[in-house]
């Protein structure tokens, strides 16, 4: 139920007190933040990279089995989870989609890159999955209303001003240039991929973080 005022329910999120007074919903927050950044690095350029780069023109078949594959993968790994504990498997779940980006780097044939893709999106469904589980259990009961405001604000806004630009930065002055409707751009390369895997490291902070707070207890 609402509290306070109508602006006050917005901002109870972003109140210094309400942070310091649930530290740990902070950080799952905060994970849940660096993977988005992380995929932002490369999502927004994934269908030019692949045509203009890779010159694969028919990507349909592509795209629809590393999303297929890796739903999949991510749904059987749901009672995995559950067993062994939400916190428990994101390091490895950041590890895979972490070697998935690296593979996605190499990868040039279209076999090559369906392989790198399943791994890269499927260990990024499985850290979604943990974070958005851990925010969950973390919520206080009876104010989860009054969280999705700041769920969105690092699930979306910071990864969504953070995440592009540092692709950006990453393909600008390569020299590899297409037109698209009478404008000269920016072909963009493997690299972005590298950026992806080095902004996704970062997950290991605010988890060890969480995972020193959950073992104080």
């Amino acid at each position: 139920r609402g509290q306070g005022t109508y602006f006050s329910n917005i901002l109870y999120g972003l109140r210094p007190s309400v942070v310091k007074g649930h530290p740990a919903l902070y950080l799952a927050l905060a994970c849940l933040g660096v993977y988005c950044m992380s995929q932002q690095v490369y999502m927004p350029y994934l269908i030019i990279y692949i045509q203009r780069f890779l010159g694969i023109t028919d990507y349909t078949f592509l795209l629809a089995g590393v999303l297929i594959v890796s739903s999949v993968l991510s749904v059987l790994v749901g009672r995995p989870i559950d067993r062994l504990g939400k916190l428990r498997c994101l390091i490895p779940a950041g590890i895979v989609g972490f070697a998935g980006l690296v593979l996605m780097y190499f990868a040039r044939s279209q076999w090559f890159v369906l392989a790198a893709g399943i791994v890269m999106l499927g260990g990024g469904m499985v850290i979604s999955a943990c974070c958005n589980g851990l925010i969950r259990d973390y919520t206080p009961a009876g104010k989860a209303g009054l969280f999705q405001g700041i769920r969105i604000v690092f699930q979306v806004l910071l990864p969504m001003v953070t995440g592009p630009y540092i692709g950006a930065a990453v393909i600008r002055g390569t020299g590899m240039t297409y037109e698209d409707l009478g404008t000269v751009k920016q072909v963009p390369t493997a690299e972005i991929f590298l950026a992806a895997a080095a902004a996704l490291v970062l997950l290991a902070i605010p988890a060890a973080l969480l995972k020193r707070k959950e073992a104080a207890k």
